[in-house]
């Protein structure tokens, strides 16, 4: 398939459909993800059965996601990456489909493991096909659109897709979803779009071609060892196990959030999905809070939000009927854990430059495997218990994840004093053998 510029999307211009397209596909992979929690009761009374077990879809999309992330990802590097996200999209839609249509839990199940497979293959591909085939000059600008689209699903997906669940039906969101899809399909098949290194200004080799020669055979074999030693980086471990507790307590509590508003609220109510807007406006102030935190020391303030989650996550239930302190404590939430979740991924990008892509595979898998537990190991628990409880176990995980923050914290100032310290002595016995020589 040819990657040459359309004339929608001439060599001077920016791909501007092309982005909305991928913007729209990340958009719609993210709102199918988090839209379940405000629908699990009504999915539930449909088919007769618990939240708790409802709730295990969430866990079903998160192990397919990874897995699809490490099976069908790396296929854009060997074929065609639109073909790949063209194909990716259309299981997307049809696991999407299967949902909506889904007669009993077996075969919703059964869709939302299809749409998490296509989930891991194409956003990984799409952030690839930003790096292969938009010039170089507009490369920072797509990525970021299509890293805010997550972002976006928060603020405007998953209250939307709550809204039309309570008003029509949860079946309508999901369909909704799906007609989204399809849109995304039809415009990557449409339009063409390339790196065009002849107008922007950088070498050709500095631009991969649509299809990759296969990986090297020796590289393959030494993956285990690079992935250990990326592992055994400096911090690397600490930070990994963070983000697993850190999203594991916010998975717990978020998969089950709409649950226990509309029981609040009732069923019916469009105060659900306000509640859940109130805390996608939150996660959206980290486009504003990450400068902040450059200023301040990221890991000093990393520590200082994972401590302040703790108690958030206890008040939540607390407060649930004080609707403006609910409000605030939603808002809190969000503009916490956004921010949490960029410092962790920065510094783990920055732990090793040598074994960044590992390290930060490592950070999706760490991610996934929360999104998994956390519906799964703590269902039964909200279902028995109820949202308190739910609130003062997610605080615990969470504390955890605050002691290792802190430890990783004090472990790099003590590498920085020793490296230090050794090069004082160098820089002594360097001068003191220089005045002997002289």
């Amino acid at each position: 398939m040819s990657d040459r510029l359309s004339g929608e999307e001439g060599a001077a211009g920016f791909p501007l459909l092309t982005v909305l397209a991928l913007m729209a596909g990340i958009f719609a992979v993210g709102s199918e993800e988090l839209v379940v929690s405000p629908l699990l009761v009504d999915m539930a009374a449909s088919f007769d059965t618990t939240v708790a077990v409802m709730a295990l879809s969430v866990s079903a999309y998160g192990v397919s996601t990874a897995i699809g992330a490490l099976l069908f990802a790396p296929l854009g590097d060997r074929f065609s990456r639109r073909l790949s996200l063209t194909i990716g999209m259309a299981a997307f839609v049809s696991g999407t489909l299967m949902c909506a249509f889904a007669t009993g839990p077996g075969l919703f199940f059964t869709g939302r493991a299809l749409a998490g497979l296509a989930t891991g293959a194409f956003v990984p591909t799409a952030y690839a096909f930003v790096g292969d085939h938009i010039a170089y000059r507009h490369r920072a600008k797509a990525m970021g659109i299509l890293v805010s689209s997550w972002s976006i699903s928060l603020v405007l997906g998953v209250p939307m897709g709550s809204f039309i669940g309570q008003w029509a039906n949860w079946r309508w969101t999901f369909g909704m979803l799906s007609v989204l899809g399809v849109f995304v399909a039809c415009v990557l098949l449409m339009t063409r779009v390339g790196a065009g290194p002849a107008t922007d200004g950088i070498p050709p080799q500095a631009t991969a071609p649509d299809t990759a020669p296969a990986p090297d055979p020796v590289s393959s074999q030494r993956w285990i060892q690079s992935a250990a030693r990326a592992f055994l980086a400096p911090k690397v471990s600490l930070y990994v196990l963070a983000t697993f507790l850190n999203m594991l307590g916010f998975y717990g509590m978020y998969t089950f959030l709409g649950s226990a508003l509309q029981y609040r609220f009732g069923d019916g109510s469009s105060m659900t999905g306000i509640m859940i807007l109130l805390y996608g406006l939150g996660f959206a102030t980290s486009f504003v809070t990450g400068r902040w935190a450059d200023k301040l020391g990221k890991e000093r303030v990393l520590i200082a939000l994972l401590g302040g989650l703790v108690p958030a996550l206890v008040a939540i239930p607390l407060v649930a009927g004080w609707t403006p302190l609910l409000v605030l404590c939603l808002f809190l939430w969000g503009a916490m854990q956004s921010l949490v979740v960029t410092l962790l991924s920065t510094l783990l990008s920055e732990s090793s430059q040598q074994y960044r892509g590992t390290v930060l595979a490592f950070y999706s898998l760490a991610t996934n495997l929360a999104v998994a537990l956390g519906a799964a190991l703590l269902g039964p628990l909200f279902t028995a218990y109820g949202f308190s409880v739910l609130g003062w176990v997610c605080a615990g995980i969470t504390l955890v994840a605050f002691v290792l923050s802190g430890w990783a914290q004090r472990r790099g100032s003590e590498r920085a004093a020793k490296d230090t310290a050794r090069a004082a002595t160098g820089t002594e016995r360097a001068a003191t053998g220089g005045g002997g020589r002289r």
